[in-house]
C-alpha cells in the first residue's frame, strides 16, 4: 500500500511539474471543449471553434442580432459617435442564417417598429460621422434598419441592401 501511495504521489508531482514547464515555455495548452489557454501571456479564448472569434463582429452578423437590435435602435445615443469611433456597417445580405425563413421575421420586426425606424433615420441624419460612413459605402440613413452600440463605444450599423 505504501509503495502504491508513493508511486501515485510521484506521478502527481511529475505531472504538475510537466504542466508548469509547459506553461513557462509558452506552450499553448488545449483544455478541450473549445477552450484554449496560452501561457505565460495569459490570453484565453472560449468558443466552439478557435476561428469563430477571429472576426470580432461575427456574433453580430446574424438575423437574431439585427432583430433584437431593431426595437431599441431609436433610443441609442449616437451623439458620442465621432470620427475616432469605430463604426462597422453590416449588410443584411451578409447575415448568417437561413434568409428564406429568418428574413420574414426580420421584415415583421421592421413593420412593428416602423415608428422607431423614422426616429432612427432622423438620429442618423443628425450624426455627420455615421452619415459620411454610410455615404462612402453608397448608402443613406433611410437604408439603416438598426444600430447596436457596444460597451467599447463602437457602433454596428445594419443596412438593408436587399432591394
Amino acid at each position: 500500500m505504501k509503495k502504491t501511495m508513493t508511486a501515485i504521489s510521484i506521478a502527481a508531482l511529475l505531472s504538475a511539474g510537466s504542466f508548469a514547464v509547459a506553461q513557462d515555455a509558452g506552450v499553448g495548452v488545449d483544455a478541450g471543449a473549445g477552450v484554449s489557454v496560452d501561457s505565460p501571456a495569459g490570453s484565453a479564448q472560449v468558443g466552439t471553434d478557435a476561428n469563430a472569434n477571429a472576426n470580432a463582429g461575427n456574433s453580430d452578423n446574424t438575423y437574431g442580432s439585427v432583430i433584437s437590435s431593431i426595437s431599441g435602435s431609436a433610443d441609442v445615443d449616437l451623439s458620442a459617435i465621432t470620427d475616432e469611433s469605430k463604426v462597422t456597417i453590416v449588410l443584411l445580405s451578409s447575415l448568417q442564417g437561413n434568409a428564406a425563413t429568418e428574413a420574414s421575421a426580420l421584415d415583421e420586426a421592421l413593420s412593428a417598429g416602423a415608428e422607431g425606424q423614422t426616429t432612427l433615420h432622423a438620429n442618423i441624419e443628425g450624426n455627420e460621422t455615421i452619415k459620411a460612413k454610410l455615404e462612402a459605402e453608397g448608402y443613406a440613413a433611410s437604408d439603416v434598419v438598426a444600430v447596436k452600440s457596444n460597451a467599447d463605444g463602437s457602433l454596428i450599423v445594419y443596412v438593408d441592401d436587399r432591394a
